[in-house]
């Protein structure tokens, strides 16, 4: 009897992560494609304001779809320990929202590794970019 309930309780957890991922793909291009893509003409200034504003907008829909699916799974999906598996959900769609978001992951690349302006470029032409070079003596020496 008890396995029972554990097997419809592991069913009913299935359930909710495919219709978490469902929700999620449905979403995240549409957050996505309601930012422009990448224009390396743009100014810095321009470049950092769209990426904030992208991840303001991906930290409160996220936010909302969260909260809407918790409330729903709790209403209609009676599932011990809930909180326990709120918290694991709220992780994994929170890392899958934002890595579903193409637009934001080459914005933050550019900034982080392409970007003309970068902080080490200034201090020498050493290749920092290069796999053999990791060290700070290698960077800064």
């Amino acid at each position: 009897m008890d396995l029972k309930k554990h097997l419809l309780d592991v069913i009913k957890i299935v359930v909710i992560i495919l219709i978490y991922v469902t929700v999620l793909f449905i979403l995240a291009p549409l957050v996505d494609h309601a930012f422009t893509s990448l224009h390396k003409d743009e100014t810095n200034f321009e470049i950092m304001s769209e990426i904030i504003l992208q991840l303001i907008t991906v930290s409160i829909v996220w936010y909302y779809v969260n909260s809407v699916m918790i409330f729903l799974i709790s209403k209609y999906i009676n599932l011990k320990g809930i909180s326990r598996i709120e918290s694991v959900i709220s992780i994994v769609t929170g890392l899958m929202f934002v890595g579903l978001q193409t637009h934001l992951k080459s914005k933050l690349n550019y900034i982080t590794h392409e970007h003309p302006f970068r902080f080490f470029q200034f201090l020498d032409d050493k290749d920092i970019n290069n796999e053999n070079s990791h060290s700070w003596k290698d960077v800064f020496g």
